[in-house]
């Protein structure tokens, strides 16, 4: 298995390659595994400044939640996010296209989250006593769940997927 050394709060940070809306480039970014987000998020300003979204692609393909499904956040009020499709993402040698990841466009509203639409592709424990000088605070343990099929895989491979349907 794959690990990654916890933080000092406990906090578990992955790095993810996301692929950009050009579908070539796959910039690196850390995110937060939370265990406690229903989706991945991704704050509009990536999208934009790192991943060549654009304001007009975003406002043409994005999907407005009803209010009960906006996150509930810590301090009771409903985020004011919306869904947009989801640029690839790679972890550990695995895509993943997800059709839609949460995105807001208040700048202090979101952080990259990985939450459990991505991490339930992974069998992922957590041993807060794997201390060592890397992880003082423990360890995340994750392996891609080979069992697990998706409209993206085949039973036990890799698998990718085209961000644009005319690409051959």
């Amino acid at each position: 298995m794959k690990s990654i050394a916890l933080l000092h709060n406990g906090v578990a940070i992955i790095t993810i390659a996301m692929g950009a809306l050009d579908g070539v480039t796959m910039p690196q970014r850390k995110f937060l595994v939370d265990t406690g987000a229903t989706r991945t998020t991704i704050p509009k300003t990536i999208l934009i400044k790192e991943l060549g979204y654009t304001d007009d692609y975003i406002s043409k393909n994005k999907t407005l939640l009803p209010d009960i499904e906006k996150p509930l956040m810590a301090d009771g009020k409903r985020a004011n996010v919306y869904k947009v499709k989801a640029p690839r993402i790679n972890i550990g040698g695995h895509e993943l296209q997800l059709d839609n990841i949460l995105t807001s466009d208040s700048i202090t509203s979101l952080n990259l989250l990985l939450g459990l639409d991505i991490l339930r592709y992974f069998n992922f424990s957590f041993n807060f006593d794997a201390i060592d000088d890397d992880a003082p605070h423990g360890r995340m343990f994750y392996e891609f769940r080979e069992s697990c099929i998706t409209p993206f895989t085949k039973l036990g491979e890799s698998f990718a997927y085209k961000l644009n349907d005319s690409e051959e």
